[in-house]
């Protein structure tokens, strides 16, 4: 659900095909590449899924007046999705999952979204991130929980050892960008930390 290639992310020391080819020698059933303010081409990520048969998909981490957000389903990047009212309005209106990226890290300059902002504009947190040492029956799984938003996992991978620290389970088959969107939105994932304790 989050992962960074040097391709796109000026911050990963990783190649995406290595990125890829570790997430389906781990066992995952697929990767989200969500690059810092830079998307994926859906023909890229499909010859991705075909070369290392697993299920490759693109998104993105904003960097926003708000904090990181990661975002599920838009088409395409364009700056403004940086401000957040614009970001909200776009994703409204494309029906787009946003994701509080790494709560439990600090957002330096920017304002974290407060309890009622994250009930109103997202549609989940990242409860386990892999860089955290927070579980998958943490504070923040049961802070989503409180505030009726899905809670998933994500091992923020900027190398290869990274990939699969923490992962989220869905109850049906994700396929598709139109198929996890769907299945944040209904609120049937959740997260599982992978880390060796």
């Amino acid at each position: 659900m989050h992962a960074h290639s040097s391709d796109k992310s000026l911050d990963s020391g990783v190649s995406v095909e290595k990125l890829v080819e570790q997430a389906a020698a781990r066992g995952l059933d697929g990767i989200c590449l969500t690059e810092h303010n830079a998307l994926w081409p859906e023909e890229d990520t499909r010859r991705l899924s075909e070369i290392f048969e697993i299920n490759v998909l693109p998104a993105i981490e904003l960097g926003t007046n708000f904090g990181h957000i990661l975002a599920y389903g838009f088409s395409r990047y364009r700056p403004q999705l940086l401000m957040m009212d614009h970001l909200i309005k776009s994703a409204e209106e494309e029906g787009v999952a946003l994701i509080v990226a790494h709560p439990m890290r600090s957002t330096g300059t920017a304002r974290r979204p407060s309890s009622e902002e994250i009930q109103r504009w997202f549609t989940g947190i990242e409860a386990v991130n892999g860089d955290h040492s927070d579980s998958d029956d943490g504070y923040y799984v049961r802070l989503a929980q409180e505030l009726g938003v899905v809670a998933i996992g994500g091992s923020d991978a900027h190398s290869v050892q990274a990939v699969g620290r923490a992962a989220t389970i869905f109850p049906t088959e994700i396929k598709t960008i139109s198929d996890l969107v769907f299945a944040l939105q209904q609120r049937t994932a959740s997260p599982l930390d992978l880390r060796i304790s």
